[in-house]
């Protein structure tokens, strides 16, 4: 039993009323409140969620957190300095600090948190026999695989999830920590047994100001957060790497550097051979070798394998595990996701959607792209500007012909977001040997790329991956980059 003394959070500001209570239960949100609960009301972008506070009562709340304490009512409440930052600590005690019982990697960066995390839950599940994942597609907690709203959840969410996985007798996993989550105190009492950083580049500049708090709250996961015996494995191929690396050897850190073929780094890959489904590589381990295969393709892919490889490898696993784990991985949705058809075209459809993931799969797939490699593209709306014409940029060097689309355009209007992307290809100028098209509709703009190819050619449909719907303004559809095209296939 918990009572509300017992969760009291750290930066707690004022009290009122009996803290002797029972806490049955917590929630920020007051339509999941149920009787007993304690009731956190959080602030938001546009509403603080103390206004919710007399819903939550009504559905049996029996206390309540909150930032600013000007309601009259007859429960006990709780005043903080930071409500988030609150949340994050008393789940933590609410669920008895259930991280500080597993062997828990958290991987950051902008590029392959999403596949590194899918190989290492392989390799641990070939050492340990199961392992859950949490990341950007979904939260596999080998019990039940949960769809994912955020990358990386909210702690409340985090700390039930690790708790329920340790009653269920999973003692490993792994998670993907977004800079949002960093920011947003979501993995503030979080105990990380090995931290990853694979790199750095142009993305959420809706939400980081400047690439400096970008970085910044990246680094918290090194830096700051718990990290009794934490191990910190860096991936070092991007100058915020480097510099991290430092910053973290400057902090007296335990550092393990990682490049694709740096002799200088602890961890690298020699003798890498990339085509278009598999890669294999050996791996070079701090003075250990082995070889191994990966059913991805891609020098990035290689990447990934170093990193999962390596994050698991200071955990304690053995390098012949690890070459086992990373074979046994088949594929990752929506990243490098092949669509088989009879036509001979060569379809794939990917996740990247920024500049340095596009230019990185374009380039994985000219080398096995016999003819024609046609892109189909758009930017998210709500997000990034700056990256926008970069893209076009990017997508006219590396395709013969590109369809510029719609991603998920959110409340901006398609068409602004495709004239910025425009601005990038226009900046350069289209050559006579290659072709530029723009069609607003996502569907009929992946079907004309399909048109447009033949037995030989690439055509990557890049941006939204995994994804299983497309948000407007006014309304979210079903639609999945992959189902369009099998549907194409099919008709």
């Amino acid at each position: 039993m918990k009572t509300l003394r017992d969760l009291l959070p750290s930066n707690t500001i004022e009290t009122i009323g009996n803290l002797n209570i029972e806490i049955t239960g917590i929630s920020y949100d007051s339509r999941n409140i149920k009787k007993g609960n304690l009731f956190v009301a959080l602030s938001g972008n546009n509403i603080d969620g103390s206004v919710f506070l007399n819903d939550a009562i009504k559905n049996g709340a029996v206390a309540a957190l909150l930032e600013e304490n000007t309601k009259k009512v007859d429960i006990p409440l709780v005043k903080v300095s930071n409500a988030r930052a609150a949340l994050s600590e008393l789940s933590a005690k609410f669920y008895d600090n259930p991280s500080e019982k597993l062997k828990l990697i958290g991987i950051t960066g902008t590029k392959g948190k999403t596949t590194i995390s899918y190989m290492v839950q392989s390799i641990l599940n070939v050492a340990y026999g199961k392992a859950f994942r949490m990341g950007t597609i979904d939260y596999d907690m080998v019990d039940e695989v949960i769809q994912a709203k955020n990358t990386t959840p909210e702690s409340l969410v985090i700390h039930s999830l690790l708790a329920k996985a340790l009653k269920n007798g999973v003692k490993q996993g792994v998670m993907e920590v977004s800079s949002h989550a960093l920011k947003m105190w979501r993995v503030e009492n979080i105990s990380f047994s090995v931290a990853g950083f694979t790199n750095l580049s142009l993305e959420h500049t809706e939400f980081h100001p400047n690439m400096e708090d970008y970085y910044n709250a990246k680094k918290r996961l090194f830096t700051e957060l718990p990290f009794k015996d934490k191990k910190n494995v860096i991936g070092i191929d991007n100058e915020y790497g480097k510099k991290l690396a430092d910053d973290c050897k400057k902090a007296g850190l335990d550092v393990v550097t990682l490049s694709l073929n740096s002799k200088e780094a602890d961890i690298y890959a020699k003798n890498a051979i990339v085509k278009g489904s598999e890669s294999s590589f050996i791996l070079c381990c701090k003075g250990k070798e082995k070889k191994c295969k990966i059913n991805l393709g891609g020098n990035y892919n290689v990447f990934n394998a170093l990193m999962a490889a390596g994050l698991c490898n200071v955990l304690g696993i053995d390098l012949d595990t690890i070459s086992k784990g990373l074979e046994a991985l088949k594929a990752v949705p929506g990243r490098l996701e092949a669509i088989e058809n009879k036509k001979g075209i060569n379809v794939i459809v990917d996740y990247a959607h920024s500049p340095d993931a596009l230019k990185n799969v374009l380039m994985a797939l000219r080398p096995v792209t016999e003819k024609k490699l046609i892109s189909v593209f758009g930017c998210g709306g709500n997000r990034s500007h700056e990256k926008r014409p970069i893209m076009g940029k990017t997508a006219l060097e590396y395709s013969d012909i590109v369809v510029v689309t719609s991603d998920n355009p959110r409340n901006e209007v398609p068409q602004t977001i495709i004239d910025e992307i425009m601005v990038g290809i226009n900046s350069v100028g289209i050559p006579e040997n290659k072709k530029v098209l723009q069609i607003v509709d996502r569907k009929e703009a992946i079907f004309k790329a399909l048109d447009l190819a033949e037995a030989g050619d690439t055509v990557l449909i890049a941006g939204k991956g995994h994804e299983i719907g497309q948000y407007f303004a006014d309304k979210t559809i079903h639609f999945d980059d992959r189902e369009i095209a099998r549907s194409y296939f099919s008709e």
